[in-house]
């Protein structure tokens, strides 16, 4: 259950960076993600399927990589950059903005060095 368990914190994660409780998915998916089957699969007590997971992670605008633990790199779409942003609720907004330069940094500067 430890992948269950990943994923599921992950899950919990983006809901919380999006201020959203349990009840607010379940009413902004018109009841598709039912309140108690959410705790389930954010506490890893129950395997989301794949096609769940993809419309959820379209639900919350990130990719279902991210909700299985591939770790986005330097080189990741803006999807993949804010999902790592959320993956810790408690960045602040200059905080995640902050992240945000550091890596246009690095982006600039492997560029400039011919290793984009």
């Amino acid at each position: 259950m430890k992948f269950e368990y990943e994923i599921g914190n992950r899950l919990r994660n983006v809901r919380e960076s999006k201020d959203l409780t349990r009840r607010d998915v379940e009413d902004q998916t018109s009841g598709e993600f039912k309140e108690s089957i959410l705790a389930m699969y954010e506490g890893g007590q129950r395997r989301i399927p794949t096609p769940r997971l993809k419309r959820l992670a379209d639900f919350y605008s990130i990719s279902t990589a991210f909700l299985l633990g591939e770790n986005p790199g330097m080189e990741a779409g803006n999807q993949d950059l804010e999902a790592m942003l959320m993956s810790d609720p408690k960045y602040s907004d200059d905080e995640k903005e902050l992240l945000q330069h550091v890596i246009g940094i690095i982006k600039a500067k492997r560029k400039a060095e011919g290793k984009d």
